[in-house]
């Protein structure tokens, strides 16, 4: 009885330990999945889907004219570099949050950028508020 249990742990330990050499070729630093989210820190260098924005990126405020009001908004200051091998659009959006709530959205594009070009983006928080106090900040796909 003994030995049986000794040859049925090491039958199914023995596809684990297989399996370990591929799990530490997986870098922890880079996600399987390029567009999968991304927490980044305000102003520092980030990448996503082999696009990467610089150091220095920031949260803004614009003030457009709406009649007789003024309205704030929030806008990311940012370039993006296409680290790809054919020419893209950048599209994706950054979600600020405050223990687990949602502060805003903001949606960035770009132009048609080409293999290792920079180009900035256009990143405008329509209808959002400036988010204030945020303590995570996520770059992921567009959601609806």
């Amino acid at each position: 009885m003994v030995r049986m249990r000794t040859t049925t742990l090491a039958a199914a330990v023995a596809p684990i330990l297989l399996a370990l050499p591929l799990l530490a070729a997986c870098s922890e630093d880079e996600p399987a999945d390029p567009t999968a989210p991304v927490e980044v820190e305000l102003g520092k260098e980030f990448t996503w889907n082999d696009f990467t924005v610089a150091d220095g990126w920031s949260l803004e405020t614009m003030n457009p004219s709406a009649g007789v009001e003024s309205v704030e908004m929030p806008v990311i200051a940012a370039e993006a570099t296409n680290g790809a091998d054919e020419p893209r659009f950048v599209l994706f959006e950054v979600v600020f949050a405050k223990e687990g709530n949602r502060l805003a959205t903001i949606h960035c594009t770009s132009v048609s950028i080409e293999p290792g070009a920079t180009e900035p983006l256009d990143c405008t928080g329509f209808g959002q508020e400036v988010p204030q106090g945020q303590d995570t900040i996520v770059v992921q796909e567009i959601t609806r």
